[in-house]
């Protein structure tokens, strides 16, 4: 038994973060199982919440996170919320395409990432 990199993508109408990891955590386990080392996001012990992070994407985010999951202590993600350009272009993609008046209110997107027991 091990553990390998391993990151989720939430876009939805989240409240907050903890809504989010919840139900990644719900889905996780629907479709792995609820086995201690199924290696998802369910394995996992919470999360911290990272506001210094680089703008997602670059090559500077990809340090970023690199650095941030080698010092990862077990079971604990990272979380950052992403927004801007980098938000819009994910929610396209998970199918919340922008009206008239712009992009549906209230879809929020994170990113979580981190360690997963197999």
């Amino acid at each position: 038994m091990g553990a390998h990199e391993c990151n989720v993508v939430k876009v939805g109408k989240y409240r907050d973060a903890n809504q989010a990891y919840a139900e990644a955590i719900k889905e996780a386990n629907y479709e792995h199982g609820h086995y201690g080392y199924n290696g998802t996001i369910s394995t996992s012990n919470g999360f911290i919440i990272r506001t210094d992070n680089p703008r997602y994407g670059t090559k500077k985010f990809w340090k970023y996170y690199n650095k941030k999951i080698d010092g990862t202590k077990w079971g604990s993600w990272n979380c950052i919320e992403i927004k801007g350009v980098a938000g819009k272009k994910i929610k396209k993609e998970y199918g919340f395409m922008p009206t008239i008046k712009g992009m549906p209110r209230g879809i929020k997107v994170y990113f979580f990432w981190g360690l997963a027991a197999s």
